[in-house]
């Protein structure tokens, strides 16, 4: 990675990286992550291929940033004191908003780049660190009975089991339900827990 995305970018620098990210984005909904070059990013962005280099490495370094400005809309902060378990929701409801709001986008970027394309394997594995932060051994309630990369995984894939049967499947579903559903399929860890503890 070329830049350090967690420090204060120029004015000018913003618009560069924000005519970039929709670059990527607007040629998403028309083709796989793999079929995209550098060139076309710069073209649609225009902006020449040095100003690129100049911030990224790579269209896979472009990716990592925009994973990164995800990140920063589905802020946890005011959570940290909170249970891993706790912020899993948060991040869920905030994940399902931002979906949500995005969906037709989403569903044109979902048609060029399927579950086992590099794209949404590259979500998966940013959602999965995440999560894994959220359960770190030294908070997890479970890390007696269970190892805590498990139970952050279980969540994590049933997070994303829930999102992607609403979403990807396109079952018509409110928020208020899929966080029930969610619930209550995470609900019987929570109730052995708290049986044995």
């Amino acid at each position: 990675m070329k830049r350090d995305w967690t420090k204060k970018t120029t004015r000018g620098a913003k618009r560069t990286l924000d005519a970039f990210t929709a670059a990527m984005l607007d040629a998403l909904t028309g083709k796989s992550f793999e079929q995209i070059t550098v060139n076309e990013l710069c073209e649609n962005a225009n902006y020449p291929r040095a100003t690129f280099y100049n911030y990224f490495d790579d269209k896979y370094d472009l990716l990592h940033y925009i994973w990164h400005c995800l990140n920063q809309q589905i802020r946890l902060e005011q959570y940290e004191e909170s249970e891993p378990e706790q912020r899993l929701f948060v991040l869920f409801d905030r994940a399902y908003d931002f979906i949500d709001a995005h969906q037709g986008t989403l569903n044109r970027i979902v048609k060029h780049n399927t579950k086992e394309s590099f794209l949404l394997f590259h979500f998966r594995v940013q959602l999965s660190a995440r999560v894994r932060e959220m359960f770190d051994p030294s908070i997890c309630r479970y890390r007696d009975q269970i190892p805590h990369e498990i139970i952050a995984d279980h969540y994590c894939n049933t997070a994303l089991l829930v999102l992607e049967w609403r979403f990807l499947h396109g079952n018509d579903c409110s928020k208020a339900d899929t966080l029930r559903y969610l619930e209550h399929l995470l609900g019987d860890l929570n109730a052995r827990s708290l049986n044995e503890a």
